[in-house]
């Protein structure tokens, strides 16, 4: 079954998506097939371990890197908000670099509406983007408003503003 992909199209050509979490357990290579086949490129999880272990998605790693897809790891808790320390600049660098390759990310947590739409609008911000226009974009795509808190946006805000204005 292929991904329900929420896609935000930038003026390179490029893609960032909020993906549909994929299903674990037993389904998790076919849903990686799907990725690939749906023409991702990588795949960000926001989801934390305990998250992962309970969702079945533990081999999500290994099962993305299988099908030629990379894959990056950036847990975050429910509703929460990273710290901006020098591991999460240098993720959100990689995905930015990633996207101006244009190369398909696609980031997913586990609803798709808080973690994912923070750092789908954090990249297309650090891409140029106006954050609250690229929340706005995200939730026309997702057909909802995003993200889920306050400070989940404020985070976006400052994230970009502090990584591109040092």
């Amino acid at each position: 079954m292929r991904p329900k992909l929420y896609s935000v199209e930038m003026t390179s050509g490029g893609l960032i998506s909020i993906m549909a979490r994929p299903r674990g357990g037993d389904w998790l290579a076919e849903e990686m097939a799907a990725a690939k086949e749906a023409g991702l490129d990588v795949v960000v999880s926001a989801l934390t371990t305990s998250e992962r272990e309970e969702l079945g998605l533990t081999a999500e790693e290994y099962e993305t890197l299988g099908h030629g897809l990379s894959f990056v790891s950036f847990p975050i808790v429910d509703l929460g908000t990273p710290t901006l320390d020098e591991r999460t600049k240098g993720t959100l660098a990689q995905l930015v670099d990633a996207a101006r390759e244009r190369r398909h990310v696609g980031v997913h947590c586990r609803m798709g509406i808080g973690r994912s739409s923070m750092i789908v609008a954090t990249l297309l911000g650090l891409l140029g983007v106006d954050v609250d226009a690229a929340f706005d974009m995200i939730g026309r795509s997702r057909g909802l408003s995003v993200p889920e808190t306050k400070a989940q946006r404020d985070w976006a805000a400052f994230t970009v503003q502090a990584m591109t204005h040092n």
